[in-house]
């Protein structure tokens, strides 16, 4: 199995803000315990907000459509259905997975397909999915992987 050097920059940048995004709501939550649950919804949050900065960083134009509240909501909700399986991820590699995903969203987005290792995904997307409730896998977005299908 292939890992991902974890030196590289731009994987680690992800991570870094990934992590940072998850302090922070962990700070600003008024649990000071965490269920399961809660933590796990949290990390979707913290991926929905990265992937958002990322995103609004890169495309003026969606920066520019997301100055609306209902266009940031609607954009929220539909990142949320496409994050949901990464709060299934076990916590030690989800920073990982989730910055090679948003990285291939991204590359595929832009039409680029180097530096997409799909080996890093292992066995643990896979699981992750067949643990979702099955109105999740209805929508059959982001499966299989490296195929954004609709």
């Amino acid at each position: 199995m292939n890992t991902t050097p974890v030196t590289d920059p731009v994987r680690q940048e992800f991570i870094d803000m990934y992590e940072e995004t998850l302090i922070d709501l962990m700070e600003k939550s008024d649990e000071s315990d965490f269920s399961e649950e809660s933590e796990r919804s949290l990390r979707v949050n913290a991926m929905v907000d990265t992937a958002l900065r990322v995103r609004k960083d890169m495309d003026p134009l969606l920066a520019n459509k997301l100055k609306s509240l209902e266009n940031l909501k609607d954009y929220k909700q539909y990142l949320l259905s496409e994050f949901r399986i990464f709060g299934f991820i076990p916590k030690a590699s989800a920073a990982r997975v989730f910055a090679e995903y948003l990285l291939l969203s991204l590359l595929n987005e832009f039409e680029v397909d180097d530096r997409i290792d799909f080996d890093v995904f292992g066995e643990d997307m896979n699981r992750a999915f067949m643990q979702m409730p099955d109105d999740y896998k209805d929508l059959r977005r982001i499966f299989p992987w490296g195929r954004l299908i609709d």
